[in-house]
């Protein structure tokens, strides 16, 4: 072999391995697609949520916001309970998240340690089968239909307040 045409065989060798990685990922992208993020909640668009207007809301901290409509049933009473565990759960970071209901009519004797806002029935969330995660900066990021697991609501909470240290 003449050393041209092995020169030639080095350098394409060398080439294909270093195009070897990238043909690789995109091969294993596009056959073995990633899976999408885990979220327990739904991830919600950014736009401000409309109680957050309000001068007692309370400004420069996380919040987990629920609406009470009439009596606090069975299931109004499991989200309390859910709302308050991911509070505790919070350890140091506690202080940083706040607890709100979001009430039209009577205000609930059943929440205690949340903070309680009267609202006019068009400034209630579109959704009362949950409650919902407000940033700091008064945007909706997440909603928590009823019936998820408190643990992994509670493991996503930590992580995004972990992450997001700064803000809050």
């Amino acid at each position: 072999m003449n050393t041209g045409r092995y020169s030639r065989l080095v350098l394409l060798l060398i080439l294909l391995l270093c195009l070897l990685p990238l043909l690789a990922a995109w091969f294993s992208y596009h056959y073995w697609p990633p899976a999408g993020g885990k979220s327990a909640g739904e991830l919600l668009p950014t736009q401000s949520f409309a109680a957050a207007s309000r001068a007692d809301w309370p400004g420069k901290q996380w919040v987990l916001v629920s609406q009470f409509q009439g009596r606090c049933e069975q299931a109004c009473q499991q989200r309390l309970f859910t709302m308050r565990q991911i509070h505790l759960a919070q350890g140091e970071a506690a202080g940083r998240l706040r607890r709100v209901l979001l009430y039209s009519a009577a205000a609930p004797a059943v929440a205690e340690g949340f903070i309680q806002l009267a609202v006019a029935t068009n400034r209630l969330p579109v959704r009362a089968d949950g409650f919902y995660l407000i940033d700091p900066l008064g945007n909706q990021v997440l909603f928590y239909p009823d019936g998820l697991r408190p643990d992994k609501i509670i493991k996503e909470v930590q992580q995004l307040m972990k992450v997001n240290n700064g803000l809050g």
